[in-house]
């Protein structure tokens, strides 16, 4: 198991079969919304981040809005974020908590400054972190 996944597990009681896509659905809507250089250097301080979007793409087109959120507007993809992971069985709250380890993970990884850089980038992910 990765050490995010323990982490989020021990801290919430979630299941890992759960919060690994979870981390996936996260972590690529990060990644659609990052920059080259954002995206490099978080794939470069957190390797294993490659392995959660390999997750989240084998999950994906699976929601209300599947794969309409890679086609309009940044809203719709925190929406359809969202209800992905919904789709997995996590309330909002869980989603909450598994979001705010997740950014507080990358910021360990990536440093502030980086991680508030991609959080002001991303839409929504303020607001559920």
């Amino acid at each position: 198991m990765h050490t995010l996944v323990d982490r989020i597990t021990e801290k919430t009681g979630l299941e890992p079969s759960k919060v690994e896509p979870a981390v996936g659905v996260i972590l690529n809507f990060i990644a659609k919304n990052s920059t080259k250089e954002e995206l490099e250097a978080l794939l470069a301080a957190f390797p294993a981040a490659e392995g959660f979007l390999a997750i989240d793409e084998a999950t994906e087109n699976k929601g209300l809005f599947g794969g309409l959120a890679s086609k309009m507007n940044a809203s719709v993809g925190v929406l359809a974020a969202l209800n992905e992971m919904t789709n997995l069985g996590l309330s909002v709250q869980e989603i909450q908590d598994v979001a705010k380890e997740t950014v507080g993970y990358t910021r360990e990884r990536v440093g502030p400054e980086m991680a508030d850089e991609i959080i002001a980038r991303v839409p929504g992910l303020a607001e559920i972190t």
